[in-house]
């Protein structure tokens, strides 16, 4: 089956956002933001960054640079030997502000666009529609929704965002709010499919049932080809005996009892037959 996961922006979401980071020693986390991703960890989400990091196209740093100060990140957010389990970033930007040539281009990695939600699905078994994408920027709403996630714009820079598509699942103030909506959503849903188990019988129990049914099927079936088959022969066989013995009797009373006798004999092993039949059927 596959993983829940949180997706979360970087800067001004789990990093205090001091301009460009250039390196390691700048990263400083946000409030809540180490006991926000293991609460995420807890409720049983994978914790995965997905940010643009321009700054290696703008010039000012490149991808060994940016790998130490992801490290950092990982190091500060671990708790217990567990943090996040990936960071996924996009290097590029298109126009004229990106001065080195190798990463001057237009991506789908680059948030609005949820290319690296789509990538780390596929790399990390992710299922898209039971996860969250949580950020400060409409950006990160944008790529969360692409993606098939439900949102959460943390807001805390002052613009209005009231009116801008689209609009996010939740609102919030901080991380730490986020995560409480998060735990609230995901034990409602775990509360959903307890009650949907209990309501619906164990697969053990509708073979049980099924067995059950096909084996009353086979004993009305076979009560019935009983009923057509051995007790219409036998009732058949009684009236031939029946009739025999009447016949006998005529015969003896017309001082025939050559006839009579054979007569009687005829009845007597037809009515034998009859008792066959009827302790073949209850043995059946």
């Amino acid at each position: 089956m596959s993983h829940r996961a949180v997706f979360l922006d970087r800067d001004d979401t789990l990093v205090v956002d001091s301009g460009y980071i250039d390196h390691p020693d700048r990263v400083v986390l946000m409030s809540g933001a180490r006991e926000a991703v293991q609460r995420f960890r807890r409720a049983g989400f994978k914790v995965v960054v997905a940010s643009n990091q321009s700054g290696v196209a703008r010039g000012y740093f490149d991808e060994k640079r940016l790998a130490l100060i992801n490290q950092r990140v990982r190091d500060l957010l671990a708790a217990d030997g567990e943090g996040l389990d990936a960071i996924y970033c996009c290097p590029f930007l298109d126009g004229p502000d990106a001065k080195v040539d190798a990463y001057r281009r237009d991506s789908d990695l680059r948030k609005p666009r949820p290319g690296m939600l789509l990538k780390a699905a596929r790399e990390m078994d992710l299922d898209l529609t039971r996860s969250w994408m949580i950020g400060d920027a409409l950006r990160d709403i944008e790529a969360g929704v692409a993606a098939g996630c439900r949102t959460i714009l943390i807001e805390g820079n002052g613009s209005d965002t009231s009116n801008a598509e689209p609009q996010p699942t939740h609102r919030t103030r901080s991380i730490l709010e986020a995560v409480m909506i998060v735990e609230r959503e995901s034990a409602s849903e775990s509360e959903a499919e307890r009650t949907r188990s209990k309501s619906a019988p164990p697969e053990d129990i509708k073979l049980l049932t099924e067995i059950r049914d096909i084996l009353d099927r086979q004993q009305r079936e076979t009560m019935h080809d009983d009923f057509s088959i051995k007790r219409l022969i036998g009732t058949l066989v009684q009236m031939l005996a029946l009739v025999s013995a009447g016949w006998g009797a005529y015969a003896m009373f017309g001082d025939d009892a050559g006839a009579a006798v054979t007569r009687f004999a005829l009845a007597g092993f037809l009515q034998l037959v009859v008792v066959s039949l009827t302790l073949a059927d209850r043995r059946g």
